[in-house]
């Protein structure tokens, strides 16, 4: 059986959801911002990507696990890097039991604060905060 794709799932809720849709349009991405996004930079845009963490299910033999996700926002000004993470923070806490592309999810919760600045190569505004999200590990149907 196939793993599953827990990024690529959350990416799809990120550009499923109207509110995100209409600030990042279909700037939601895995792992990191792609090099030919970088010429249009800073504008909004979302980056998931998988930061490990500690698993809640450790121990457990179960099929599932929890893996800590950080979720950066970018925008043109700091304020827009804010409203964004604040947009698709919402939108992570509202999955509940949500097969997505072939990954169950039961939950999406903070797994910190957040915080906002300048990156220091870029100089670009953006604003973090950690998830820890509880999923299936196998792809689900």
């Amino acid at each position: 059986m196939a793993q599953a794709d827990l990024i690529g799932a959350l990416t799809e809720v990120l550009k499923a959801d109207a509110e995100a849709s209409a600030l990042a349009g279909a700037r939601v991405f895995g792992g990191e911002l792609p090099g030919a996004e970088a010429a249009s930079m800073p504008r909004a845009a979302c980056v998931l990507r998988a930061s490990g963490g500690v698993s809640l299910a450790a121990g457990s033999r179960m099929a599932h696990d929890t893996q800590r996700i950080d979720l950066v926002c970018f925008g043109a000004t700091s304020s827009e890097a804010s409203g964004l993470l604040a947009v698709c923070g919402a939108a992570l806490r509202g999955i509940n039991r949500q097969l997505v592309s072939g990954c169950l999810i039961h939950w999406a919760e903070p797994a910190g604060g957040f915080f906002s600045r300048r990156d220091t190569d870029t100089k670009w505004p953006f604003a973090f905060q950690p998830f820890q999200i509880f999923h299936a590990l196998q792809e689900a149907a």
